[in-house]
């Protein structure tokens, strides 16, 4: 730990000039006293030295605390924000894939029309239905 001294000549205690062998203080104060600027600096740390100095060096070490937080707290935005862009892309491919798709035909069975069956003994209901009103049909078509 070294020592540094710096001084200068004596300033007036009262209005803070320099005084030399001629000084005239114009101030409405009576007194005046002399303070001396002899001044002794620590060269580790850069603070006046008194007699109960404990050298402090500056420490980074708050600065340090806070830039790794504040790059934490960023890297876990921007990977949040990646997230949800990515979700958003998914869903628009979901949402364009169901759009374009093409829609399966509904299964149906096979084709049975009550009129082109043919067989008057068929079980169906609509085969039913349909003997049964062509057989109560007075006209010629009808063996009733």
């Amino acid at each position: 730990m070294g020592v540094k001294l710096g001084g200068g000549l004596l300033r007036c205690g009262t209005c803070g000039k320099s005084r030399g062998l001629r000084h005239t203080c114009v101030t409405h104060a009576t007194r005046t006293r002399l303070q001396p600027r002899l001044t002794v600096t620590c060269t580790t740390c850069n603070r006046v030295r008194g007699i109960g100095h404990i050298c402090h060096p500056k420490s980074d070490f708050k600065a340090r605390l806070r830039k790794r937080e504040t790059a934490r707290k960023r890297a876990k935005r921007t990977a949040r924000r990646k997230k949800a862009a990515a979700e958003r892309r998914e869903r628009e491919r979901a949402r364009k894939n169901t759009a374009n798709r093409k829609r399966k035909p509904r299964p149906r069975g096979d084709s049975h029309e009550p009129g082109m069956c043919g067989d008057k003994e068929c079980p169906r209901f609509g085969c039913k239905a349909y003997w049964n009103g062509m057989a109560d049909c007075p006209g010629p078509h009808g063996e009733g």
